[in-house]
Parts: C-alpha cells; structure tokens; sequence
C-alpha cells in the first residue's frame, strides 16, 4: 500500500509527523534535528568567516576557521547518520536547516573584524551546546543511549571549541556565559 503513494503524499506525511514531534511531543530525535540544522548554518557562516577574516590575525583565524567547518562537517554527518540508525529522519534541506536552526547568518557578517566573528561564533557555539544539553537529556529519559553517547561526545568537541575562541579573546572558558553562570547557582 505504502508503494502506491507518491513523493509528495510521503513528504506530506514526514512533515506533519515533523511538526507534530516539535509542537506536540518533543523527542530527543526531533531536538537533535536542531543540532543538525545549527551545524547546517555553521557550516555557511564558518566558510564565510574563513574566506572574509582581516588583520593582524588572519592566517591563525583563516586557519582555524577552516579547521572548524573540517571538524563541524564531521559532526553533521555523524548525528545525520545516528537519527538514521535508529529509525529517525534528519533534516536534509535547505529549508529546513533555516526554518529550524536557532543560529542566524547575515551577508554584512563578511565585512566584521576578526574578534567579533569569533564572539558571534562563541554565541552560536553555547546555543548549540545548550540545545546538545537539552537533546542529551532528552535522550536519557528515552532511554537512547546510543543518541546520548553521541551527543555528549559533540558537547565535549563544543566546549572544547568554546574554551578555545574565549582563550583567543583573553577570557576564561565561562566568562560572560549565562547560562553557565545559572547552572553554578
């Protein structure tokens, strides 16, 4: 019966049960999806920040940058595969990465200097790490321990990422992080 239905009807089906899982019954699947779509707007900003990085830092960032959309590729492909090994659909599109990521790109991002790329790169680095903390949570309460394996191994990769642009800055791992700063309370 499944067979006779066209790619339409089948898309049609997938985005319903899409939208029902994050307005409905949010899954640890369907908060991992956000990960992935952040990674997906990494990916454009990191190669943006790469090829438009000025001054006196530019062969460390122009570097480092590069270095980063190498290892955040390999993230993508690694949750991509993991919603796919137990049965879940990551997001593929385009359209998807941009309707779900909770990360934004803008075009005059090209034209900033080198320290405030990589202060917006710290923001969106500690917003996929908070929605990883989320999703990992999510993940032990059903049980998926394999998702929660994965997910802590990408939170570690983030925080060590996150240490490392605030060292670049002249700052501590947490400082100015608020929702680090919570969590001490």
């Amino acid at each position: 019966m499944s067979e006779d239905r066209t790619v339409q009807e089948k898309l049609q089906e997938e985005t319903e049960q899409e939208e029902h899982e994050h307005h409905h019954n949010p899954t640890a699947a369907a908060m991992t999806n956000h990960i992935v779509a952040n990674i997906a707007t990494l990916h454009v900003k990191l190669h943006q920040y790469h090829w438009y990085v000025k001054g006196p830092h530019f062969f460390s960032l122009h570097e480092k940058f590069e270095e980063l959309y190498n290892e955040n590729e390999e993230w993508f492909d690694q949750i991509a595969e993991r919603l796919l090994a137990s049965g879940n659909k990551p997001f593929s599109t385009t359209a998807q990465f941009q309707q779900y990521s909770f990360l934004k790109e803008d075009p005059a991002d090209k034209f900033l200097s080198a320290e405030k790329m990589v202060e917006n790169l710290i923001d969106d680095y500690r917003t996929t790490r908070d929605v990883t903390m989320r999703a990992i949570t999510m993940a032990q309460d059903e049980g998926d321990v394999v998702l929660e394996d994965t997910l802590i191994s990408y939170k570690a990769y983030v925080d060590k990422t996150l240490w490392m642009m605030q060292a670049f800055l002249g700052k501590e791992a947490y400082e100015d992080d608020d929702a680090m700063e919570e969590d001490e309370d």
